[in-house]
């Protein structure tokens, strides 16, 4: 088997949905649900600045046959960094076919001096977290208020760990659709932190 080097070609196909991928502005095309989530968990990565899907075609010989390989993302860290992301059921890791298709990754990779992944629904779906990032992507969606963002920083930052409708009642002045909004902008964008992994985004919620 070898990886020869030649014109990365984008892939040209049918897609099944888009996702909005509030980083760039871009929307991201996905061929599974699990793509899909991917795209959201990537979104919600602080480290991730920019994401592409099979933004390129890697030729290999296998069996005296030429073969093709789109890996699914692509990954622009904040650091500069490039990741090539392959998502795939955690069944199907050792499918002998998947397993060349990995090894035919990194091996692109690490010549081009980028990092290689395979992410599976442990990696992008552990406990509570897609269902609370659901939650949590509607605030895209409107327009916040620099004002009540302040506001809730402000009191936020003089309790140490609070939980969620203590919180509330300390913030009582404001409109219950507004609170929630502005709190779960707030979540989304990492300046108030709440465990979204181990359970879904209620009233006891503890941020901090």
């Amino acid at each position: 088997m070898y990886i020869p080097a030649r014109k990365i070609k984008a892939k040209v196909k049918g897609y099944r949905g888009k996702e909005p991928f509030f980083s760039s502005g871009l929307m991201i095309h996905w061929d599974s649900f699990l793509e899909r989530d991917y795209i959201r968990l990537a979104d919600f990565d602080q480290d991730v600045h920019e994401l592409y899907h099979q933004p390129l075609c890697i030729h290999y010989m296998q069996n005296g046959k030429r073969l093709r390989y789109f890996p699914d993302f692509k990954v622009i860290l904040k650091n500069g960094k490039t990741l090539i992301v392959e998502v795939k059921p955690f069944e199907l890791l050792d499918d002998p076919k998947n397993q060349i298709k990995f090894e035919v990754g990194r091996r692109y990779c690490e010549e081009k001096g980028w990092l290689y992944q395979v992410f599976t629904e442990r990696e992008i779906r552990p406990g509570e977290l897609q269902q609370n990032l659901s939650i949590l992507r509607r605030v895209k969606l409107h327009r916040t208020d620099p004002v009540i963002l302040k506001f809730l920083l402000d009191e936020f930052s003089k309790c140490d760990e609070i939980d969620l409708i203590s919180f509330r009642n300390r913030c009582s002045d404001i409109e219950d659709h507004l609170f929630y909004l502005h709190l779960h902008s707030l979540v989304y964008e990492h300046m108030i932190k709440v465990d979204l992994v181990d359970e879904k985004l209620n009233e006891y919620s503890e941020l901090r």
